[in-house]
């Protein structure tokens, strides 16, 4: 295949647990179709070292040009849409990565959630949630004002997330363990999980200095197999999470000034795409206060919102 750098772009999805490039050529009427496709590691530097999150970053652009049959070379425009990249700090050093590297003649940099925003919504407006690892809601509107809601980092927020429906489960199961709260499920499933014998070797688990949040994180199926089979607390944590990300998005949408059913709402993380149940049930809550979004989207690939978004500084030269 032979790629011109002046026909191509990269859109980045740098997030807590994943990295997704997305190699796309651009025809002259700027639409445009994906070449190639690339993932690794999580590059938000945040929770990670830089020098990791910005070679988990180089490995997915580079494993995008292999699936497209060509070998790595500067492209036209690069939109990198990071999580943890929602201050002026973080934007700044991944926009001098982008012009150290080489790796595109124009670039940008944006959160995550825009991404997000960009790929599931008409015309880029109305409000995106993220429920992966960590959680935030954000959104903008035709006047072309922002607003976020959350992002505060797991030490602070993250209500809703993966990590955060973890963290309430292990907290449970200490209850249970002392006698302060009731009996669950939770206590055996985690522990076939990780191969312990003993529920206080839970601290060494998760205190150990290498844990990522990511694998923290990617334990909350255990919290939604429990509750399907009728734990009372593994519910209950899931349902506050419902409230908390309802929360996120009545936060957003009154910032904007949406009238009711008047936004769309776009869906991304791994709490949210696979684990249908709960969508549906966050859906409801929203409906109940008259917060319907008028069209929906699950977003699993940010990176071509990151494409679109990257395709429309091309527009503005």
């Amino acid at each position: 295949m032979n790629l011109q750098s002046k026909q191509l772009v990269l859109g980045i999805d740098g997030g807590g647990s994943t990295t997704r490039a997305a190699l796309a050529v651009v025809a002259e009427t700027f639409e445009f179709h994906v070449a190639g496709r690339g993932t690794a590691g999580a590059s938000n530097f945040n929770s990670s070292v830089w020098e990791v999150a910005t070679e988990q970053v180089q490995l997915a652009i580079q494993r995008a040009f292999e699936s497209a049959g060509t070998e790595p070379h500067r492209v036209a425009a690069v939109c990198l849409g990071m999580s943890g990249a929602g201050r002026t700090a973080e934007q700044q050093a991944w926009m001098r990565w982008a012009k150290e590297s080489g790796v595109a003649e124009q670039a940008s940099v944006v959160t995550d959630a825009e991404t997000v925003l960009a790929a599931g919504t008409p015309e880029g407006r109305g409000v995106a949630l993220i429920a992966g690892t960590g959680s935030l809601a954000f959104g903008t509107n035709a006047a072309g004002q922002v607003a976020r809601a959350g992002g505060w980092g797991y030490l602070l927020g993250d209500e809703g997330s993966g990590y955060q429906i973890t963290l309430a489960a292990l907290r449970g199961i200490a209850r249970a363990v002392d006698g302060r709260g009731p009996d669950t499920r939770l206590q055996p499933a985690f522990l076939e999980a990780l191969d312990l014998n003993d529920p206080r070797a839970l601290i060494g688990w998760l205190y150990h200095t290498e844990r990522e949040r990511s694998e923290i994180a990617g334990l909350s199926h255990l919290v939604f197999e429990a509750a399907e089979q009728g734990d009372a607390l593994a519910r209950t944590i899931l349902q506050q999470a419902i409230f908390e990300l309802r929360d996120l998005v009545q936060s957003v949408v009154s910032q904007l000034s949406f009238s009711s059913s008047d936004y769309a709402l776009a869906l991304t993380g791994g709490v949210l795409l696979h684990q249908r149940d709960f969508r549906v049930s966050l859906l409801e809550r929203l409906r109940e206060q008259e917060l319907q979004p008028t069209t929906i989207e699950c977003v699993d690939d940010a990176s071509l919102g990151a494409v679109r978004l990257a395709i429309k500084g091309l527009q503005a030269e």
